[in-house]
């Protein structure tokens, strides 16, 4: 009754092996429970089979040991359903390798589902391994694959699992997406326990490929459309990773090592009208590749055209623990043909967020490059909008404890300026180190504006703000360089905002600790034929120097040089074509130079210390323009400058001593003044000029004093006056003199 029963199963089994092999279809589990007796616990394998070319090999796999000595494995389903096209589907689930104790299994379950519509050429093919750590004794290792197209030939996907519990990995391709062209290929690998991962493509050259080991890491991938290409590396624990990809030639990389890392990636050009005109559509617009190291990175990359895009790049690398890094592009418009790129590198404490946005009407090359080390942090957004709107470039790079931000904006919907519909080319490089704070905004707007360009160099703890803007026809260029070294400030405000405005530019150097200077620079009408050529130098060298330059209108230069320690200078200029130089060569002197009208020039000079001068200048021409000139050596001295609605105005003023005090002021034609106060104490000096009919007129007055306690005033009122004091012997000399009426002269000699 045994043998006979033996017997017939035998046969079964021979007409059964005979069967599927006709049917091309080797499934193991399915022949050895029907062939075998022997303790597999639940074992499931169904596959049902339409068409041409199908094969399928399912092997829910014993290791020998276990089947010679009776233990049981527990539960491995397996389901495939094929139906037409070139499929074929391979399953091993179980635990295969040696040295196998006290085997278990809970669960693995694996479903096959390959579809493809009748007469289409589909290369599906499916693999799945999955085995368990016996270790933990349970392994409800899932896999769920379904490809269905319409596709032409080329589809893959394979999934391998292995160890641990409560891993799913799930598989969708082929979406019947522009009628798929048979481009897809996905793979998954799963190492330690809890991973999740989830592959879904649609069409035309689809790869995607997931590696994860380590335990309860999550990894998304979608992609639509033309050649997508993701691939997701995560090692270590708890790190999470999405990467949405939707139309022409997106790639994204994420490779991610250490413990709670995330990364976020969303790519989208799905426009008809994408990539307008490139030769190659694998290989236009958005491209991102994130790399974190470390524990606890986030990195987040949004990238977009819809429509007419060209060429987004983004390129994040964070080196170390809790480096977070946003880096969001978007190119819109049906004609946009630019370059976004953005490639940040960060360690350690590090925060950078880049924001590109570059509208239609050629509004193209944006780059923005973040590298950052120790405690920093970044803040960079750029816009470009219309009319050929380009440029932009920002570039940071960051030590210690630093912080940057920079706002760069360009504009030009053009109405006029002779057809000229060109936009601004706008730069901003930082470069800091140690504490350093930089704030940069640039603004260009109208017509035919150009330029903007900010250089900032920093160390140990300096601060600078520059400020540029630009709105008006014919606009053209803006400058500012920063360079600091020590724990000093710098503020430059640059604008015009007018007809034929251009050419400002402004330069800071300082050196030392606590410096401060500022620079403003701006329109004053469009009646003086607009702005241009106006130039600010700022030299700091030292500890706690303050510098402040203003200038309006056109043509005007301001040099200061700070050497030394707690000095002041400030210069003030209006009108057109005036100058203005100081130097401080020594400690706590103050220097201030107020001019307007055109042409005029004032100059001080401070090589003591405890010095002020004070030129103030206004009322003359080009041709007829007042100088100003103060020279101060010793301590405490004062010397002051006043010319006021002078055709033709000159003063002198040199100091030397201790306490000494000059006054200058002149008024109308031809006025020279001279004050010269070398040695001493207490000199006293004061020059009053007014008067004159003609240029062939003109008033001139001296003061020359080299002693102690000398005292001189002059004071002339009407035509051709001439005066001159001269004190140099060792007494307490007093001059004075008077002149009102023509034709003067006086002289006085102690």
């Amino acid at each position: 009754m045994k043998a006979g029963s033996r017997t017939s199963r035998q046969a079964d089994c021979a007409m059964t092996r005979r069967y599927l092999m006709r049917k091309k279809l080797l499934a193991t589990v399915a022949i050895a429970a029907v062939c075998f007796g022997g303790p597999a616990f639940a074992e499931e394998a169904i596959v049902n089979q339409s068409g041409a070319d199908n094969t399928a090999d399912v092997d829910q796999t014993l290791a020998a040991d276990l089947v010679t000595t009776g233990q049981e494995s527990n539960e491995n389903f397996v389901t495939v359903d094929q139906t037409g096209g070139k499929n074929d589907a391979t399953v091993r689930q179980g635990h295969a390798p040696p040295g196998i104790d006290n085997y278990q299994i809970a669960t693995n379950e694996a479903d096959i589902d390959q579809v493809s519509e009748a007469g289409s050429a589909v290369g599906n093919d499916a693999d799945v391994i999955q085995y368990s750590d016996t270790n933990v004794g349970s392994a409800p290792n899932s896999v769920d694959i379904d490809q269905y197209t319409a596709g032409v030939v080329a589809q893959t996907a394979s999934v391998t699992q292995v160890g641990g519990s409560g891993n799913s990995a799930t598989v969708q391709q082929g979406q019947d997406l522009d009628a798929d062209e048979g481009g897809e290929l996905a793979e998954v690998t799963q190492g330690g326990s809890d991973n999740s991962a989830m592959v879904t493509q649609g069409g035309v050259a689809d790869i995607a490929s997931v590696t994860q080991t380590g335990a309860s890491n999550d990894a998304s991938v979608e992609q639509q459309g033309e050649g997508g290409f993701a691939m997701v590396d995560q090692t270590g624990n708890d790190n999470s990773s999405m990467v949405e990809q939707s139309g022409i030639g997106a790639y994204a990389d994420n490779l991610q090592v250490g413990n709670g890392n995330s990364s976020l990636i969303t790519q989208e050009d799905d426009s008809p009208n994408g990539s307008i005109g490139i030769d190659n559509a694998y290989n236009a617009d958005p491209e991102a590749t994130v790399q974190q190291f470390g524990d606890d990175n986030t990195s987040s990359v949004a990238q977009s055209n819809l429509g007419g895009g060209f060429n987004q790049v983004a390129n994040v690398t964070q080196n170390g623990n809790a480096n977070i890094s946003d880096v969001a592009q978007t190119g819109t418009g049906p004609n946009f043909t630019g370059t976004l790129r953005a490639v940040v590198t960060q360690s350690d404490g590090s925060t950078s967020a880049v924001t590109q946005s570059a509208t239609d009407g050629h509004a193209k090359n944006l780059f923005a490059t973040v590298n950052q080390a120790g405690a920093s942090s970044s803040d960079i957004s750029q816009d470009a909008s219309g009319y050929r709107a380009s440029g932009l470039s920002a570039k940071v790079t960051q030590d210690g404890g630093s912080a940057a931000t920079v706002q760069q904006t360009v504009a030009n919907p053009s109405t006029s300026f002779s057809g000229a519909v060109e936009s601004g080319d706008v730069s901003t490089v930082i470069n800091q180190n140690g504490g350093s704070t930089a704030n940069v905004t640039q603004a260009v707007y109208g017509n035919g504006s150009t330029g903007i360009d900010a250089n900032i160099t920093q160390d140990n703890g300096a601060i600078a703000d520059v400020t540029q803007t630009m709105n008006g026809d014919g606009d053209a260029d803006l400058l500012a360089t920063v360079t600091q070294d020590g724990a000093s400030g710098a503020v430059v405000t640059q604008t015009y905002n007018l007809d034929l405005s251009n050419s400002f530019e402004a330069a800071v150097t300082q050196t030392g600790d606590g410096n401060l200077a500022g620079v403003a620079q701006s329109d004053a009408g469009a009646a003086n034929g607009g702005d241009s050529g106006i130039y600010a130098d700022v030299t700091q060298t030292g500890e706690g120097n303050i510098a402040g330059v203003t200038q309006s209108n056109r043509q005007h230069s301001a040099y200061v040089d700070q050497i030394g320690d707690g000095n002041v200078a400030l210069a003030t200029q209006g009108g057109i074509g005036n100058t203005a130089d100081i130097d401080q060569l020594n400690n706590y002197n103050l220097a201030a130079v107020t001019q307007g009208a055109s042409g005029n020039t004032g100059t001080v000079m401070q090589t003591g210390q405890f010095n002020a001068a004070v030129i103030s200048q206004d009322g003359s021409s080009f041709a007829l323009g007042n100088d100003g000139y103060i020279e101060q050596s010793g301590t405490g001295n004062f010397g002051m400058v006043d010319q006021d609605a002078s055709r033709r105005g000159d003063a002198d003023i040199s100091q030397g001593g201790t306490g000494g005090f000059a006054k200058i002021t002149q008024a109308d034609w031809n006025s020279e003044a001279s004050i010269s106060q070398t040695a001493g104490a207490g000199n006293f000096a004061e020059i009053s000029q007014e008067g004159g009919t003609s240029l062939s007129t003109g008033n001139d007055a001296s003061v020359t004093q080299s002693t102690d306690g000398g005292w001189a005033s002059i004071m002339q009122t009407g035509e051709l006056n001439d005066a001159n004091v001269t004190q140099a012997v060792a007494s307490n000399a007093t001059a004075t003199i008077t002149q009102i009426g023509t034709g003067n002269f006086a002289n006085v000699s102690q």
